[in-house]
Formats: structure tokens, C-alpha cells, sequence
């Protein structure tokens, strides 16, 4: 029976015998995770069990599949599983206890339910379906999807055969078929995934996807059909905050079930909309040039630290009057070691920079395009973050200046963040241009992040002159960049004694790393390794450019950086993007104003010319 005479027989209305192998066993509903994002109500229920518009989430979605005549509803339980008991009997449905639910994703949640995988709605308890979506029989497996113009970070279809089965879906898009609530395995597809799941379970990497993430992984052999769903039929609340923004009456539910008095839970109440800013989770070990990490490599000298460490170095603290890391740091920047602190990597330094000078209701100026995570440490502390720009140029982007300037005048911030060499745009500031900021600014701390420092003018006479002139100033750097060291995890601030004193107030307890800073000051020592890196690199991004310059319709802007930002006239970044990691090539993506903009990193010359061939077929050319 193909699909059209499937179609005319259901809607018939008819009980008729070929319907049978359609008909679906049952309802699988996945409700045991921690829904984190909505506490602090999460913290006393499960998400499935809010009350949206006078109905509990999980009952109204049992409700409906009543409603269309499946009856086997399997529930899988973790996270307060005792508060779903009373489902069984006033529903029927049949309680399954993922144990693994505090570890793992959702994938833990179909291993536990597996031996009910049949013709099997695969649900989430949070979901909410403005009509009755299910149906007694399916013809085919598949994924509901809602289209979405603007940005979105859900999983997006990127292709599909020729019968409308998904042929790719990544992370993240626009203009894109997003999946959504329902899905439908048959009892074939069902039988592959158990197959494909009990063969690599032992592998904890399987066992911490999402479903999604693993069915990408064997797409080719777990056909799912694209079921296409309008816009707002099929809804997923991910914070309180889009719960009362579709039901106004949902705060009256959060009244009820929290003790507004508890202190403790008004810490939660207060924090519950804050979003903690994650890296993206990245697998591949090759092809990685969307974590700006330096893919030439470290001195080779980091590598000879650890044969030389020693039982003492792992089990004693590192507790010397002296600090080796400084010495070197002071030695090679010519800046007194009393204007310098280390910390685990340049975030932490900014989050600590952060933490003790903003409070709440503080305001601090911040670039954009730019790096999220100042933003995100920022709402963390209730700090209002107001944005100035960083705009397109004819052959490099520039700070709009009179934009810092203005906007400082008008909101006297706490805090003003520079960013040079810039991310994502690769453009640095003018050195008077700084100076002039820092002297219309007195009374806000500049912060000037330069995590990809090393790659330009690297003598550090502009730093010193700023931070024995200025008090106000505190300059980020990293390991991670330039020295190719993202993983020992090793920054440090420079600043002025006052200042140093005040931001030590926030610095861990002991000393990073003691092996890690032991690769530091290897990698500082090495200056004949990193000036040949350097040169490297610094000539294979200017071939890039140029090379990408000659393409139609692609601008490509100069960097002084180990990455490049480039705009596509009249492509699509994302399904560009998209192309790219389907090859095995990572890149990212950053918005400026309405239009997506491709960040590579640079790496080998012969890295980059695969990754200009695979470009060059991801525009067609």
C-alpha cells in the first residue's frame, strides 16, 4: 500500500484489515530528566507536571493519545519518579524507572524502555499539542518539525530524499524545518535503533546523547520522515519564563507550589532565568577550526615538562615564596610581577574581574558581534550590559569609536570591554584610540580582553605604559591562543598594584596547575618556536584571505588573529556551515546586525586548502 491509499483508507474511518501493520502499539514518554532550566519550580516537580492553561502537561498529552485509541502508554520515570505513581492508576499507563536518569540523557531513557519499542510514539512529558496530533494508525516513522525564520538552537533539518525521509540535520539554524515533539518509531526502525543502541552502550559517549544526536550518527540506516507541523501547533517550554509568557495564570501555579518565604528558594527564584554560557561540545579531534584553538601546535618543549614530573609534583601543593610563572611572565613581557595574576585561563580571569567589581544594577558597554560569555557572567551577577558597535569596514572591521564614547557618556558604566584583536571580526583598535577611552572613563575599569594577543605587535610597550599610567586599566590574556596551550588551562590579568590586589580577592585559593604552569613557562621560554609559528601563520591567513577574496560573491575581511570572518553576499551561511561539518570541517557562525558571518580559524597551509576546496563546493563554485 503506498501512502495516498494508506491516507483515503485511515480517513475512512474504516477498521480495515491492511491497516493493521500500521497501527501503533503504543506511547513511550520520556519524563525523567531535572529540567534544570526552570527552576527553582523544577526543583520541588517535574517539569511534566506544570499546570499550563488548567492542565497538567503530562495528562493532557496522555489525555490525547487516549483520545486516539493507543492505550499502552509507557511512562519513564527518574527525577522525582514517586510524583508520577499516581498516574498508573488513574490513567493505566505503565511506570518505567530510568536509574541512570542523574548521569546520562535522554538516550538512558530508551535503553531502560527498550523492550516496549515497537510501533511506539517516542514523546517528552513537557510538550504541549494545541490540537490532538496522534493517530491510531502511521504509515511511516518520523519527526515532527516547525519551521523557523529567525535563528534558533534546535536540531534543523538540512535535507531530505526524494519520499521526504531527513537526510541531514545539525545544530542550530534559520530559515529551517526545526524538530519538535512527536516522533514515530515502527517496529522496524525501532528493532535498528535497539540494535544500534545495545551494540554501543558500553561506550559512555552513547549513553550521554540526546536521542536526536544519536540518531544524526546512524541517519543513513534510521530513516525518520520529515513531518511538517504550523507554527505553534506543537510547543516546548525550556524556562518559567516562556510558560507564563504563553499562560499568563501559570504564575498563580508557581505561587502554589513554592514557598515564596523560603530563602533558599528565593536564591533559586532569583537565578532562574540566568543561562550559564557552554562551549560548544565538540567530538572530533580533527577539522576543528570553530574553538579558535591553535592548530600548529605548542613548542615541543611543553612535551618534555611532563616526562620530568615527579610523585611530589601530583601530591604537594605548590606553596614556594616564589612564583616561576610570574618571573618568566615579568622576564619575557618586561612588566614587574606585581602588575600580574594568573588564573585557570583567561574566562576565569574575566569571571573573576567580573566578580568582584560588578553589582547588581551596574552597567557595563560591551562590543557586538562579540563573544557571548560577557554577557552571560554579566547577567550572573544582574549586571545591565548595553552594546556598542563593531562595524563592517572596506577591508577589515573597526571599532565605531564615537559609539564607545557616546554611550559611556550617556550610561557611565562600571565596566567598559575592549577586545583586541577582536572576536569574531579579527580587527584590533588603534592604540590612541584605547588611550582616549581610558581617559574619558576615570571612573569605569577597562577591561582589554587579548586573548589572541601574539599574533601582531607583541613588545607590550603600549601595555606597560597603560597600567603604570592608568589604575583603572586591567589587559586578559591567554595560553590558549598563540602559545597553543587551550587545555592546560592557563591565563593571567596585567593591571596596576591596587587593582591586582583587589581582583586577587577572587582568585582561587592555590595556585593553578602546578604541571600546567610548568608548560607555560616552557612555551614562554621558546620565543625562536613561536616567532617561526607566528610568521607561519600570520602568512598562510593572509593567502587565505586573499584566496577567499577571489571567490564571487565572498568578502573575506583582514585579521590579526588566527581566524578569519567572512561574509557571504548571497549564500546561505548556515547551510554553508552545514556543508562544511558534513566533511569533517568545523566551522562557526556569528550573527552582525541581520546576516550570519562565517569565524575560521587558520591552521596548516595544507588544512586550509582543503578547507577552501570544501568551501568552494559548499558555494558551488
Amino acid at each position: 500500500m503506498n501512502e495516498a491509499e494508506f491516507d483515503l483508507l485511515q480517513n475512512s474511518g474504516e477498521d480495515d484489515e491492511r491497516l493493521a501493520p500500521y497501527q501503533v502499539d503504543n506511547a513511550i514518554i520520556m519524563a525523567a530528566g531535572y529540567s534544570a532550566r526552570c527552576m527553582p519550580l523544577s526543583n520541588v516537580m517535574p517539569k511534566g507536571l506544570f499546570r499550563v492553561k488548567g492542565e497538567v502537561l503530562i495528562e493532557r498529552e496522555i489525555r490525547q493519545l487516549l483520545e486516539a485509541g493507543i492505550t499502552e502508554i509507557i511512562v519513564v520515570t527518574g527525577f522525582m519518579a514517586e510524583k508520577f505513581a499516581y498516574l498508573k492508576e488513574k490513567y493505566g499507563v505503565t511506570l518505567v524507572h530510568n536509574e541512570d536518569f542523574d548521569k546520562y540523557n535522554n538516550m538512558a531513557s530508551l535503553y531502560a524502555a527498550q523492550e516496549y519499542m515497537k510501533n511506539s510514539y517516542i514523546l517528552c512529558s513537557d510538550n504541549y499539542y494545541e490540537e490532538n496530533v496522534f493517530r491510531k494508525y502511521v504509515y511511516a516513522p518520523y519527526y515532527s518539525c516547525v519551521y523557523s525564520e529567525s535563528y534558533c538552537d534546535e536540531f534543523c533539518v538540512t535535507g531530505t530524499d526524494e519520499n521526504g525521509f531527513i537526510t541531514g540535520v545539525h545544530r542550530g539554524g534559520e530559515r529551517a524545518w526545526y524538530t519538535i515533539g512527536d516522533c514515530y518509531f515502527d517496529a522496524a526502525f525501532s528493532r535498528k535503533f535497539r540494535e544500534f543502541m545495545n551494540a554501543e552502550w558500553e561506550n559512555h559517549q552513547t549513553r550521554n546523547m540526546l536521542m536526536d544526536d544519536f540518531h544524526i550518527r546512524h541517519i543513513k540506516d534510521l530513516p525518520l520522515k520529515k513531518k511538517e507541523r504550523a507554527a505553534g501547533t506543537v510547543l516546548e517550554f525550556d524556562t518559567l519564563e516562556e510558560i507564563r509568557a504563553f499562560d499568563p495564570q501559570f504564575q498563580q501555579f508557581v505561587k502554589e507550589n513554592l514557598d515564596s518565604g523560603n530563602p533558599v528558594i528565593q536564591v533559586f527564584s532569583k537565578y532562574s532565568d540566568v543561562k550559564s554560557y557552554h562551549s560548544v561540545p565538540t567530538e572530533q579531534s580533527g577539522g576543528r577550526l570553530h574553538l579558535n584553538e591553535s592548530l600548529f601546535g605548542p613548542s615541543p618543549k611543553c612535551l618534555e615538562v611532563l616526562k620530568g614530573i615527579t610523585m611530589e609534583d601530583l601530591y604537594l601543593y605548590d606553596l614556594t615564596h616564589s612564583d616561576a610563572l610570574l618571573d618568566a611572565l615579568a622576564d619575557s613581557t618586561g612588566i614587574s610581577a606585581n602588575n600580574i595574576f594568573v588564573h585557570n585561563g583567561s574566562a576565569e580571569v574575566i569571571k573573576s574581574i567580573f566578580s568582584i567589581m560588578l553589582n547588581e544594577g551596574d552597567r557595563i558597554l560591551i562590543p557586538t558581534p562579540g563573544w557571548s560569555y560577557y554577557k552571560s557572567v554579566a547577567d550572573e551577577k544582574f549586571a545591565k550590559c548595553i552594546t556598542y558597535e563593531v562595524r563592517e569596514g572596506a577591508d577589515s572591521y573597526e571599532y565605531n569609536i564615537a559609539d564607545v564614547l557616546e554611550k559611556a557618556n550617556v550610561h557611565a558604566p562600571k565596566m567598559i570591554i575592549l577586545t583586541s584583536p577582536q572576536m569574531p571580526t579579527g580587527c584590533t583598535i588603534p592604540e590612541e584610540e584605547i588611550e582616549r577611552i581610558i581617559e574619558h572613563n576615570p571612573g569605569s575599569i577597562v577591561l582589554i580582553d587579548e586573548a589572541y594577543w601574539g599574533y601582531g605587535t607583541d613588545d607590550n610597550v603600549f601595555e606597560r605604559k597603560l597600567i603604570t599610567t592608568y589604575s583603572n586599566v586591567v589587559i586578559t590574556r591567554t595560553f590558549s591562543k598563540f602559545y597553543g596551550l587551550a587545555n592546560i588551562r592557563i591565563g593571567y590579568g596585567l593591571c596596576s598594584y591596587p587593582l591586582r590586589r583587589t581582583i586577587g580577592l577572587d582568585l582561587p585559593l592555590f595556585r593553578a596547575s602546578g604541571i600546567s604552569r610548568e608548560i607555560a613557562i616552557a612555551a614562554v621560554k621558546d620565543q625562536a618556536y613561536y616567532r617561526a609559528m607566528k610568521a607561519e601563520s600570520n602568512a598562510v591567513r593572509a593567502w587565505f584571505t586573499d584566496e577567499l577574496n577571489k571567490l564571487e560573491d565572498v568578502k573575506a575581511f583582514r585579521s590579526e588573529s588566527n581566524f578569519v570572518f567572512v561574509k557571504l553576499l548571497h549564500a546561505d551561511a548556515d547551510r554553508v556551515r552545514a556543508y562544511m561539518e558534513e566533511n569533517g570541517i568545523l566551522i562557526r557562525l556569528f550573527r552582525d546586525k541581520d546576516a550570519l558571518r562565517l569565524r575560521i580559524t587558520v591552521g596548516p597551509k595544507d588544512l586550509m586548502e582543503r578547507v577552501l576546496y570544501q568551501l568552494k563546493q559548499a558555494l558551488g563554485e
